[in-house]
């Protein structure tokens, strides 16, 4: 089989000079068997695939003795679809590095492919590159190759980081259609030239995109993946709600309000709708503001499937997420108690004792978690759930009065003006002063007093406690009712849901004494 040798130029490969492969095999016929080898150009990628497809051995390259035996590996990198349409795909750079590698005889090591992956994008977040520097500093190879710079980096901070590390192991790099000289000023003055120019390009490309999301966003249109069931886009990818599955996100809302359970909500919904739901899509679910109607920094980007606040009690819920165990034991203030030595959660554990009469109890308690995992805490003592709750029933009413009171303290003694449209009023003032005092009409010393006086009235408004908000009347009708009678017929679910609704935290002292913090 002959070998063809395809030179690669601009300068001698002019439209006229291009071969086609039918004169190419003509050629070939009229060669010698001692005539190996033949030269000729070519003007495209192209070009030399569609020639090494019809059975010719051909490269872009002449033998470089320095090279034989050298040991290598490749590095391919493809940013985006866009680059197939300049040769610069996962298998046009490795066909061309294989080709480089046959014809100056090197030995492959490995092959590093960052596939999607831009040239800007920090080092330490290209996996393979992670890999390939692993290898450097193992000297495991002499040499890196890739097609071209733009393939190895597009940042220049980071360029000179990793060529410190190249010279430190003694590893060279070289871009195999382009020619680079590292050893002169001139060449590494070039080499930064170019990857300027070529950071330079990357940026301009990330504001063009940066543009174009932020006119997407103004004008409420999706710019993301897919969305949550109970969500849809219509015909100009606005976010809207999807009637057919609004059902669903509704009835995962209630379930988990209901039950303070990812796990049961994830249960409930495959068993009502029939479809396989994972956890953690649940847990993503729950926690997406799209539901609330708020995307990125915008509030109202679309319609809401739930009230914002809501969403916002229930992510204070799924924090205190309670977790369905095998021994499907329900301990009734999961995810609300908190050790006051080193403020961290207390979990519930059990222990199971003999009776009499051959059968098990279990005794349920709270223990700091902290302490069990790390031992850092000193709190090692338990605290059994019928004490706590005793305590809880005892000392529910006082804290309750207690916390309508300062609330009530709160509210009568805040500002009743709003502070925002106090401070605009300021504002305006300031510039007026302002306009008095380009006009000569105030000398400096009178300005710089009433401007004074003007910014200390705004740090006041600043420093004014806001009205609060909060409806107590759910909180004054549990006072007035006789839920006690009600509560001994609760589950222990249902207790757990039941403080939940209205206790954020109780955060328990080493003596057994408890401060009680509501929502």
């Amino acid at each position: 089989m002959y070998t063809l040798q395809a030179l690669y130029t601009n300068k001698k490969g002019s439209r006229d000079q291009r071969l086609p492969l039918q004169n190419v095999k003509q050629n070939i016929s009229r060669k010698t068997a001692h005539d190996d080898i033949m030269s000729f150009y070519i003007l495209s990628y192209q070009a030399f695939f569609r020639y090494q497809k019809e059975g010719f051995y051909m490269s872009f390259f002449t033998p470089n003795p320095q090279l034989f035996g050298l040991r290598v590996v490749k590095y391919i990198r493809c940013s985006h679809d866009d680059q197939v349409l300049h040769g610069d795909t996962l298998e046009a750079q490795d066909l061309i590095l294989e080709d480089f590698i046959k014809v100056n005889r090197m030995i492959l090591v490995d092959t590093f492919i960052d596939e999607a992956l831009t040239a800007r994008k920090k080092f330490n977040k290209r996996k393979e590159f992670v890999r390939l520097l692993d290898g450097v500093k193992a000297h495991s190879f002499d040499l890196i190759i890739f097609t071209k710079l733009d393939r190895w980096f597009r940042n220049i901070g980071d360029y000179h980081k990793i060529q410190e590390i190249l010279e430190a192991n003694g590893v060279q790099w070289k871009a195999v259609t382009e020619n680079y000289d590292t050893t002169t000023t001139n060449g590494r003055l070039h080499i930064n030239i170019r990857l300027s120019v070529a950071q330079d390009e990357c940026d301009r490309d990330s504001d063009r995109i940066k543009d174009v999301f932020a006119y997407k966003l103004k004008n409420k249109t999706y710019v993301s993946g897919s969305l949550p069931r109970g969500l849809k886009l219509d015909a100009e990818k606005h976010v809207i709600i999807d009637p057919e599955w609004n059902c669903f996100a509704l009835d995962m809302f209630d379930r988990f309000e209901a039950t303070c359970s990812k796990r049961d909500t994830q249960l409930f919904l495959q068993d009502k709708y029939n479809i396989r739901v994972c956890y953690d899509t649940v847990a993503r679910y729950l926690k997406n503001p799209l539901f609330k109607g708020q995307y990125r920094d915008d509030p109202d980007f679309c319609p809401a499937t739930i009230s914002p606040e809501r969403f916002e009690r229930i992510q204070k819920l799924a924090i205190r997420n309670v977790r369905i165990r095998h021994t499907q034991q329900f301990y009734i203030f999961s995810g609300l108690l908190i050790c006051s030595s080193c403020n961290h959660i207390m979990t519930g554990t059990v222990t199971y004792r003999k009776m009499a009469d051959g059968t098990e109890k279990a005794y349920k308690s709270y223990r700091c978690n902290f302490k069990a995992q790390s031992k850092l805490c000193d709190r090692g003592k338990t605290y059994r759930e019928e004490y706590v709750e005793e305590y809880m029933l005892n000392h529910i009413r006082p804290a309750l009065s207690d916390y309508v009171a300062k609330y009530e303290v709160t509210a009568a003694s805040a500002v009743q003006k709003n502070p925002v449209e106090e401070m605009s009023k300021i504002e305006r003032k300031i510039k007026k002063l302002y306009d008095l005092f380009m006009d000569d009409l105030i000398d400096k010393d009178a300005y710089r007093s009433e401007y004074d006086k003007f910014k200390k009235q705004i740090e006041e408004l600043q420093k004014c406690p806001a009205a609060p908000v909060r409806n107590l009347d759910s909180v004054r009708k549990l006072l007035n009712d006789d839920w006690e009678a009600v509560y001994n017929t609760f589950s222990n679910q249902e207790k757990n849901v039941f403080w939940k609704s209205f206790v954020e935290s109780v955060l328990v002292h080493e003596d057994g004494s408890m401060d009680i913090h509501f929502l």
